[in-house]
């Protein structure tokens, strides 16, 4: 199915995204755009900034870029985590005429040293103390970085290569009386096709590559957003509220959360931290979040650990269940997708004895929904795919998670479920104002909308990158049903060949262990082998949990504890952890479980658990939770040799 869809923007003027925040600025000049926690900004604006006074933010920081010297063009590195302030600074640097180059604030120096020296960023915006340092010490491997703003208001200091935001702000709002025209003239003259960011992919089997993004691509996605969301009853305006928790240094929360935001006029507010969402859900009510598969794993894995500590609540909720599973069976269309709009009255489509039960079993249900506040309306998954039964659970108690799929080269999703047809174990149909067609090999290629036009100094790989008639070759293959629905198999690259000539897809296998209590992490070897194996990272916090319970003595001394997040996890453990028969019973339990189903050849025949979780900080990791390929084959050679004696 590779009929070219019409979409509406190809017939509209496109301004840039400049032009779009100025226009929400003074559409809604008091509305509120900006909400967070006062305590964790100095006090800033008392955790509330109105479009307005959000304008006014951002011209005072793009006057300061512009009084040190700023050009049009100029690239600006942003390494720091998602915050309002995070926001200001896009905006300043969009406004002034630059190009943001974000950085994950959890990057090594050799990893963002790489990004601002390709991107030959003269800038710098950087979140905290720590990472301050570790740019100054490596100042002078980067000739291009003329100086370091921080994004702390309290921030005084004495090196002439940094400064604080308090004096960045005043700075600005200096130059701005007497240069305001200088300003206006240079927000003026963005065109629609200069550069907007610099976005680099995690480089999860090699170097990671800047992807150029104008304001064409960020403004033809989200004007295709608007038309496709609009469609299906998920379009979104200045009374709507979303929750920023995910990078914005990432594509998909930068454009699904902020820019969303910023282009319909509804309010952002920021989570303290990943580990306090729930708190912030109810705080602030959003009515759309953004997620990732993980999360949703863990909210069902910790309410199933819940209820099997209580009997009685078990058994009550065993029984809610399975009337919602009947209920549900009522939202289904005849190809499968589920009618998950707010709007849809499924208590009326009930034979009259159902309706009764699912009434009472709703009350139980709204609970749960209740985690996610009072305003809540869908949430979108994106990044890898989420298992159909663990979407089905949530679909069940009432909650949407809508899929879709997207890429940091496609600007944000190109294919997504309509809200009002979920349909689990797929992405979704072509959507957000692209097109998508399946090359002979079965890999998905995608055009028009969003869709970049280059990686930054890689012009080999960028021809490579890209069909003869110019549509760009994702790497991920994918089969599509006769309703255009797009089931992803897997990364072209990712895809295991083995030494008996068979072909299999790890995301098969990873998602039998994706709502496991036991299974924290897994990672698949078998290219040129002969059979799967695998290397198996249990949940350590579950087992310190277990064994604390069951009287099991271990040693606490070599437990590791990471709380960055706002929940303490434990990442390293001694190998009497791992070696503990009770853990073992349970991995083996686990195993025994997945190959039951799989085919033959997929089935895992042997298998090493390991006693450290796969990080960030430990390299085996990007920032946006891939695992990375080449450094795990390298780490663990030995003990993947030996699973193949």
């Amino acid at each position: 199915m590779s009929n070219l869809e019409k979409w509406q923007w190809k017939e509209q003027e496109l301004k840039p995204i400049s032009w779009k925040f100025y226009d929400t600025c003074e559409k809604f000049p008091d509305r509120e755009a900006q909400l967070f926690n006062a305590a964790l900004y100095h006090g800033d604006n008392n955790g509330r900034f109105t479009w307005r006074e959000m304008k006014e933010r951002v011209e005072a920081m793009a006057c300061a870029l512009m009084s040190m010297g700023m050009e049009k063009g100029d690239r600006i590195g942003i390494m720091a985590g998602s915050s309002p302030l995070w926001t200001h600074s896009d905006m300043a640097i969009c406004c002034s005429g630059g190009v943001s180059v974000t950085i994950f604030p959890t990057l090594s120096f050799r990893e963002a040293g790489y990004i601002m020296k390709d991107s030959e960023s003269r800038f710098m915006f950087v979140g905290d103390t720590k990472n301050l340092k570790m740019m100054l010490d490596g100042f002078s491997e980067m000739p291009a970085l003329k100086k370091i703003v921080i994004l702390d208001h309290s921030y005084e200091s004495s090196d002439d290569r940094v400064i604080g935001l308090k004096k960045f702000i005043e700075m600005g709002n200096a130059w701005k009386k007497d240069n305001y025209d200088k300003y206006i003239a240079r927000k003026d003259s963005i065109k629609i096709d200069d550069w907007y960011t610099i976005i680099y992919t995690s480089g999860t089997t090699g170097e990671g590559k800047g992807v150029v993004l104008s304001h064409f691509n960020g403004i033809s996605r989200m004007a295709g957003v608007d038309e496709f969301w609009t469609r299906y009853g998920m379009d979104i305006d200045e009374t709507d509220r979303t929750l920023c928790f995910l990078p914005l240094s990432h594509i998909f929360d930068r454009g699904s959360c902020q820019l969303a935001a910023i282009l319909f006029g509804s309010t952002i507010a920021y989570a303290d931290k990943p580990g306090t969402l729930f708190d912030d859900m109810q705080k602030y009510n959003p009515t759309w979040i953004n997620c990732v598969p993980r999360l949703y794993e863990k909210i069902y894995i910790q309410f199933r650990q819940t209820m099997e500590e209580n009997p009685t609540k078990k058994k009550i909720f065993d029984w809610a269940l399975k009337v919602g599973t009947e209920a549900l069976e009522y939202r289904k269309d005849a190809n499968g997708g589920y009618n998950m709009h707010k709007d849809f009255d499924l208590a009326s489509k009930l034979p009259f004895m159902l309706r009764i039960k699912f009434k009472i079993a709703d009350k139980l249900f709204a609970k749960i929904r209740g985690l996610f506040g009072n305003s809540f309306r869908h949430s979108f998954s994106a990044s890898a795919g989420i298992a159909p039964d663990l979407l089905k659970f949530f679909y069940t108690i009432g909650l949407a998670v809508v899929e879709g799929y997207g890429s940091t080269e496609s600007f944000n999703a190109c294919i997504l479920n309509p809200v009002t047809a979920c349909k689990p174990g797929y992405m979704g149909i072509n959507a957000n104002g692209g097109q998508t067609r399946i090359a002979e090999d079965g890999e998905l290629e995608i055009s028009e909308a969003g869709v970049f036009s280059q990686y930054l100094n890689k012009p080999e790989i960028t021809k490579d990158s890209f069909t003869d008639d110019g549509w760009f070759m994702t790497g991920d293959l994918v089969v599509q049903d006769e309703k255009g629905y797009f089931k992803i198999i897997d990364r072209k690259k990712a895809i295991i060949c083995t030494a008996v000539g068979k072909n299999i897809a790890p995301a098969k296998l990873e998602n039998l262990f994706s709502t496991s209590s036991y299974v924290e992490q897994v990672f698949f070897v078998g290219d040129e082998r002969n059979f799967i194996t695998a290397l198996i990272v249990p949940n350590f916090n579950y087992f310190m949990d277990l064994f604390a319970k069951e009287g099991i003595s271990v040693d606490k001394s070599k437990f590791v504890m990471d709380d960055s997040s706002g929940v303490a996890i434990c990442t390293k453990v001694g190998d009497d952890f791992t070696n503990n028969p009770r853990l073992k019973e349970l991995i083996k339990k686990e195993v025994d479980a997945a190959n039951q189903n799989l085919e033959s050849f997929e089935q895992i025949k042997n298998y090493t658990i390991l006693n450290e979780r796969f990080t960030e900080n430990n390299g085996m990791l990007t920032p946006s939770q891939k695992t990375k390929k080449r450094v795990i084959l390298d780490r663990f050679s030995p003990e993947i040799d030996n699973m193949y004696k």
